[in-house]
């Protein structure tokens, strides 16, 4: 999609999940809506970004491990090194948003993710045992 119906789907959409290995936004922070929620999961290195500084520095960003996305998060590193943002515009960590320790602002919501060991994990064992449990249903137990 390109051009004026790209555009449109941003500015409409509630929520945008960008699962890309763009090394520079795709699309531009102002268009997206005071009341999105951005998902942010394909960029993991401090040089790579999908988002502009200008949706990250007016939105409400938690990140799943702090430490990690400060480190890794071009969405969050670039920024920081141009001034837009301090480490402390970020809101919070998944264990935060989890037990409702996030205080949103008014504009955008921003979830940045650089992908951590333990999520592997997670979707391994689900899958293994979503494939014994077929498995052993097809051996009669």
């Amino acid at each position: 999609m390109s051009g004026p119906a790209w555009r449109r789907a941003v500015e409409e959409a509630d929520l945008i999940a960008c699962c890309t290995t763009a090394r520079t936004p795709p699309f531009s922070g102002d268009l997206v809506g005071d009341g999105a929620v951005v998902v942010a999961v394909g960029s993991h290195e401090p040089g790579a970004r999908e988002l502009d500084d200008d949706l990250v520095a007016r939105s409400t960003v938690v990140a799943e491990a702090r430490t990690a996305a400060l480190a890794e998060a071009g969405d969050l590193v670039i920024p920081l090194r141009a001034g837009r943002i301090t480490a402390d515009h970020l809101a919070g960590d998944l264990a935060d948003l989890t037990t409702g320790r996030v205080a949103f602002g008014p504009g955008p919501r921003v979830f940045k993710s650089v992908g951590m060991a333990w999520q592997d994990l997670v979707v391994a064992v689900t899958a293994y045992r979503a494939w014994r449990g077929v498995a052993g249903e097809r051996e009669g137990g």
